[in-house]
């Protein structure tokens, strides 16, 4: 009798929250795992300087490498694939408290459950909408993340609300939903400052950078200054700032610098000056490469040269970089119809051994200055191996160069 009883007075409770913590302990183990794959490929990313390519750097827009590359990726120094997993950690471990509890003692763990999953719903909507407007490429990866934080939050929500049906503590809405409504305030208002800070044209103080983005302002003044690879072929024009651009037009990392570079300079470069220099990862033009792996970049790169020459070599460029897939012989002729060239010319200088010999010049140049992958910026003589995560950031390179310029005398000193 007295175990039939016992029987009577749990078994009311236990089809309530029933598949609730096991819903809630499986969603764990995904966001476990999926934390696991974002914080391997923000590791590689880190280590290789840009070289890594992951799995899901599917397309333009579509990119982990560009957002776990990004200074988005860490949060207090720490990377987001390890909070994310620190997280997933704690719900999993208060899911299973949770179900070896006895009723009475449900409550208090089924709340801080609730708080937890909202804090991770919270930054999940931070991150998406960071990815989404401020750097625009979206992470196949971290919405899956996204998609784990909103199935937890809304399997705990359902918890907390049967364990407070079964506990002498009757749930109230109310609270709840200003905790929501709080949260989703937070989020919204850091997403429009922080879109507004990294829309903001123009100059801007060094001071700023400092405290906005230390560590890439600790990254930029580290790297190295030397002479810029310039010559009678691409000579400096003049302005305070010369960026000499290594590139390839089928590498996709020479696009996004590319794209991004142009954004800046609509702003914010009335006085930088960009020379592009030709640098193909293809052998066959190429020595210091021993693949063939980018089989139209050699031709790609005459046919800028082709462009540059008769004037249209931005506009070209900039067709070749948004159609990397398309860079046949044909497909190049049709570029320069579109910017307004003379097919027939383009095509001689295409074929004619000037152009070759200048595409040559070019990789030289880069042997020379030691450049090893593409995209390689020389700012002022200040060498980037892979370019910056984000737009912003050559908008924080270029200040940097202006207030170095400002304090050195001479221009012996400034070049340095």
């Amino acid at each position: 009798m007295p175990s039939a009883r016992r029987s009577s007075i749990s078994s009311p409770a236990a089809p309530r929250i029933g598949s609730l913590p096991v819903l809630l302990l499986v969603l764990s183990m995904v966001g476990l795992i999926l934390g696991s794959v974002v914080l391997f490929i923000h590791d590689r990313l880190a280590a290789s300087q840009g070289d890594y390519t992951s799995f899901c750097d599917v397309s333009e827009g579509l990119s982990c490498d560009v957002v776990l590359g990004s200074a988005y990726s860490e949060f207090l120094g720490i990377p987001v694939g390890a909070w994310g997993i620190l997280s997933y950690l704690a719900t999993a471990v208060l899911a299973v408290l949770v179900m070896r509890a006895p009723p009475a003692r449900r409550l208090p763990l089924a709340t801080a459950l609730f708080g937890l999953t909202l804090g991770i719903f919270g930054i999940s909507l931070y991150f998406f909408f960071v990815s989404a407007f401020v750097i625009g490429v979206a992470c196949p990866i971290c919405l899956s993340m996204d998609a784990v934080g909103i199935g937890l939050f809304g399997a705990a929500l359902a918890l907390l609300v049967e364990v407070s049906r079964e506990s002498s503590s009757p749930f109230r809405p109310g609270p709840l939903a200003a905790a929501v409504g709080a949260t989703l305030a937070v989020v919204v208002v850091l997403g429009v400052v922080q879109a507004s800070d990294e829309t903001t044209g123009g100059p801007m103080s060094v001071e700023g950078i400092k405290q906005k983005d230390p560590r890439f302002y600790a990254f930029y003044v580290s790297r190295p200054i030397v002479d810029p690879p310039i010559d009678e072929s691409h000579p400096a024009g003049g302005a305070a700032i010369t960026v000499v651009e290594f590139s390839d037009f089928q590498c996709p990392y020479c696009r996004r610098a590319f794209l991004d570079l142009t954004e800046v300079l609509a702003t914010d470069g009335a006085d930088v000056e960009v020379i592009h220099r030709n640098f193909p990862l293809n052998a066959d033009c190429n020595a210091a490469i021993e693949t063939r792996n980018h089989a139209d970049a050699c031709t790609a790169a005459t046919a800028s040269v082709c462009a540059v020459q008769s004037g249209k070599g931005s506009a070209f460029n900039l067709l070749l970089f948004e159609n990397q897939t398309a860079l046949s012989r044909d497909d190049l002729k049709g570029y320069a119809s579109r910017v307004g060239l003379d097919t027939a010319q383009f095509e001689k200088c295409l074929d004619s051994p000037e152009a070759a010999a200048a595409v040559a010049k070019d990789v030289k140049a880069g042997q020379d200055a030691g450049v090893q992958s593409t995209p390689t910026f020389f700012i002022n003589g200040r060498r980037v191996d892979g370019g910056f995560s984000r737009p912003e950031q050559y908008r924080y390179a270029f200040a940097i160069e202006r207030e170095r310029l400002a304090r050195d005398s001479g221009p012996a000193t400034a070049a340095r």
